[in-house]
């Protein structure tokens, strides 16, 4: 028996202040890209409306909901950001194919009063309510209406936890990160980013180790690909950082491999380019940052580094090595990552006299945001200034209070810095 599903979105639209016009087409396309991606064939989906699809599972009598509470995260982080306000829900009717296509019918109010009252719902189906696995209680399970037509004897499977590891696979997705310049309070330019395929999580330089790429050159060649996409639909625009990762770029085997790469950049949008070189040692030799410049220069206008220790001697720094340094802020608690963000502005001093700019990334709290502006850190990034979204923000005047940026703000148009 194949199992067959309505899958609805609930999205608190009233909390985020956006309207349905305007939500309808963002959940559609977020939605529709990670069932491509995910619920591969022979499984089946079509969708019914911009908040509903139709999915089929012909291999098994019951959905996979450890990949339907993926969806759910994927949906809640590109609609509102990890704060608290509005939340996504993922409603799942399972049931005979007559008692879907009749919830998938049904209209918000009465849906919203089924959850809260199974009686409500068409006979022969169950639902069961997915949200956010960070908003989710501690140990709590998936609330579950059920229809005892459909369900089974065992009482046990009418609350069905959610409690496994989510598949390996996520949505191919391709998008970009604001950098912040805290002085005047605008996004200075962007971070390429990717999920690629069959990866766990997003992949990206300015949320943490664990966000860190593990296969560079694939990373490096598919941001670099973005970046060439980008910039053909769009005449002109503030800078797209590329990642670039160090050991990569000073190993003899791998360098006609970057060079190539390199060479898919439009000539004369090098103005616009810039690279962020990851994999930093602690004590860079001479020749190999030498090597660096000389790979990237023809193609880039400005080189940042990217380094781990808050204790980084830029005083060793090749003259015009670098445009700028960026501290990744450690794992650990407040009081480690304060004390490394104070330790690297300490200094400050030496990257003035130098001509280098300093910037911090990894900022994951608002008092470390808000840290790092007293210090004068001019440049900031990471996952309490933006979230993954999937056109540059660069121009961006936002103020500091209303970081960090999502999608839930994304869509409202402002004014661009030239």
């Amino acid at each position: 028996m194949s199992a067959v599903a309505c899958l609805r979105v609930d999205v608190s639209g009233e909390c985020a202040q956006m309207p349905p016009e305007v939500l309808a087409p963002l959940v559609q396309k977020f939605a529709s890209a990670y069932l491509e991606t995910r619920w591969s064939w022979p499984r089946r989906f079509s969708p019914f409306t911009a908040f509903c699809f139709l999915l089929i599972d012909p291999r098994s009598d019951e959905l996979d909901l450890g990949e339907l509470r993926r969806l759910s995260d994927e949906l809640q982080r590109h609609l509102f950001g990890t704060g608290d306000e509005g939340e996504v829900a993922l409603l799942v009717f399972e049931g005979h194919q007559a008692a879907v296509t009749a919830f998938a019918t049904l209209d918000a109010k009465t849906v919203a009063a089924a959850v809260k009252d199974p009686s409500l719902l068409p006979p022969g189906g169950r639902l069961t309510r997915i949200v956010a696995e960070w908003r989710e209680p501690a140990g709590a399970p998936a609330a579950v209406a059920a229809d005892p037509e459909w369900a089974p004897d065992d009482d046990s499977a009418l609350r069905r936890e959610l409690t496994a590891a989510p598949p390996a696979a996520a949505p191919a997705w391709e998008g970009f990160q604001g950098i912040y310049f805290t002085p005047r309070e605008l996004f200075y330019g962007d971070v390429v980013m990717c999920v690629p395929a069959n990866a766990r999580t997003h992949l990206s330089l300015v949320d943490g180790p664990e966000h860190m790429p593990r296969d560079a050159v694939a990373f490096d060649e598919a941001c670099l690909k973005i970046a060439v996409r980008m910039l053909t639909e769009r005449p002109r625009g503030s800078l797209l950082f590329l990642p670039m990762c160090y050991s990569s770029l000073v190993r003899p085997s791998m360098r006609d491999a970057y060079q190539a790469m390199l060479m898919e950049l439009p000539s004369g949008r090098r103005a616009e380019l810039a690279a962020s070189v990851y994999d930093v040692p602690r004590d860079p030799a001479f020749t190999g940052l030498r090597q660096v410049r000389a790979l990237l220069a023809p193609y880039v206008s400005a080189i940042d580094l990217r380094i781990t220790d808050p204790g980084f001697e830029i005083e060793k720094l090749p003259p015009e090595a670098a445009n700028s340094v960026t501290l990744m802020l450690p794992e650990g608690d407040a009081h480690q990552r304060t004390s490394a963000l104070r330790r690297f502005a300490e200094r400050l001093v030496h990257y003035k006299q130098r001509r280098i700019w300093p910037g911090v990334t990894n900022v994951r709290r608002s008092s470390e945001l808000e840290t790092a502006s007293r210090l004068r850190i001019p440049f900031v990034t990471g996952p309490a200034v933006c979230a993954p979204v999937p056109a540059p923000v660069g121009g961006r005047a936002v103020a500091l209070t209303n970081l960090p940026l999502s999608l839930r703000e994304t869509w409202v148009p402002r004014p661009q810095i030239a």
